[in-house]
């Protein structure tokens, strides 16, 4: 498998994103920090417009002018070739095709939480991470510190139950010995 996409510009490290994570990070605050991530967060127009309530598109709006959060737009042919897109697990949702055919396009890691679209990406060769991988990232290049992480972690489980919690409470375990 050939290595994930490099933004030739200033060698970031590209990720596709879904508003699952986003959600996530939004509502434990720390959306700031993931966009200090060393990392460029794409996501595609159709997953933008899954946003709907004004004060997190006002939010997002700013990423977007602060160009931390860069919008892939689709070409009418893409679009037909998304549409044509077949999957194992039948992805109903256009906007996780359009992550998933972008992911693949582009060679680069995709960020959800969703089960169908993660074992989808997996079977297509590509790397697959959620929430949890956020704030471990942002701990290990110290945008956070380990007591904030813990505490994230902690706060995480509260608005996303469908996470794992043991793999959550595991690496709590693991940050406080460390």
């Amino acid at each position: 498998m050939e290595a994930s996409r490099t933004n030739a510009v200033n060698g970031m490290k590209l990720i596709i994103t879904d508003v699952s994570v986003l959600f996530d990070l939004y509502h434990i605050k720390v959306l700031p920090d993931f966009f200090a991530l060393d990392v460029e967060i794409c996501m595609t127009v159709f997953v933008y417009n899954e946003i709907v309530q004004q004060q997190q598109l006002d939010e997002f709006e700013m990423f977007k002018r602060m160009q931390k959060l860069t919008i892939l737009d689709l070409l009418p042919e893409e679009e037909e070739q998304v549409l044509n897109f077949q999957t194992k697990r039948n992805l109903k949702s256009i906007p996780d095709k359009t992550m998933l055919w972008k992911a693949i396009n582009l060679k680069c890691p995709l960020l959800t939480c969703d089960e169908k679209l993660r074992k989808e990406a997996i079977d297509n060769g590509i790397e697959v991470h959620g929430s949890i991988w956020v704030l471990t990232e942002l701990e290990k290049q110290k945008i956070i510190s380990k007591q904030k992480a813990i505490a994230l972690l902690e706060q995480l489980k509260t608005v996303n139950t469908r996470l794992p919690f043991a793999e959550i409470d595991k690496l709590i375990k693991h940050l406080k010995m460390n």
